[in-house]
């Protein structure tokens, strides 16, 4: 089991100010792939809000009941149904207000409800999200909104995507925990049916750039490779092998050295 380390929220003690030190179960999902949804998410949003943003990401971590739901507690919850798992997207209440406070070039919103401009231009945005989604749950076959209590119960890893310099955080959920598992490396009998293109080099030249720029049809290039020389064998592109070019009846052949 991977762990990693996490900080609680900072809180008085002794006159002092103190956030405890805990561990939490890492998830399986490698971070290479949240940084994907991360990038799309810094790219979508800055094509559509017509500015800059920076992202982060928080490392995915495995779920358990009570940060669950927690996290989800008042969210605008989507499922997004995929070949391998669901994912869902999660945009907490406060982080609604602030990307709707965005869109109109606000810098703060007041709590309280949505107009339903609001309402439909946030819809827009968080449609943005579940095609985002194709490197944790694989191609995409549905969307639909989900609850944020069936999602959080549903939930086996999490991750969050956060915007700077707006304080907006995008939550990533997974309906399963990818396992790491190590499978073994391929063997010669694993490869013997595979064809691969061979070819042989068995003449070598230089030409200066002027000479060449004059070749026409019909032209003889003189190679300074002597008749009967070494050659080069190439597998896909590759050389692994020199002998001699020749002859074996009416194909062309040629002795490994």
């Amino acid at each position: 089991m991977i762990a990693a380390l996490r900080f609680s929220t900072p809180r008085a003690s002794g006159g002092r100010v103190v956030r405890e030190a805990r561990f939490v179960r890492r998830s399986g999902l490698p971070l290479s792939a949240a940084c994907l949804v991360a990038n799309g998410v810094r790219e979508h949003l800055s094509s559509s809000l017509g500015r800059a943003f920076e992202t982060s990401v928080i490392d995915p971590v495995v779920l358990d009941q009570r940060a669950a739901r927690a996290l989800f507690s008042g969210a605008t919850v989507y499922r997004v149904r995929g070949r391998l798992c669901d994912a869902f997207t999660v945009l907490r209440s406060d982080d609604a207000l602030r990307l709707a406070a965005l869109a109109f070039g606000e810098t703060e919103r007041a709590e309280g409800e949505m107009s339903p401009v609001e309402r439909l231009t946030l819809d827009r945005l968080l449609a943005l999200l579940p095609p985002l989604c194709v490197p944790l749950c694989g191609e995409v076959r549905s969307v639909a909104t989900e609850t944020p209590e069936r999602a959080s119960a549903e939930s086996a890893a999490y991750f969050e995507v956060r915007l700077s310099p707006v304080a907006v955080a995008f939550g990533f959920a997974m309906s399963i925990d990818p396992s790491e598992v190590a499978v073994p490396a391929l063997a010669l009998e694993d490869l013997r049916d595979l064809e691969m293109e061979c070819t042989v080099e068995c003449a070598r030249g230089t030409i200066d750039v002027d000479a060449l720029a004059r070749l026409s049809a019909g032209e003889t290039l003189a190679l300074q490779t002597p008749l009967g020389g070494g050659g080069t064998l190439c597998v896909s592109g590759v050389p692994i092998a020199y002998g001699t070019c020749g002859a074996r009846g009416e194909r062309a052949a040629f002795a490994i050295a």
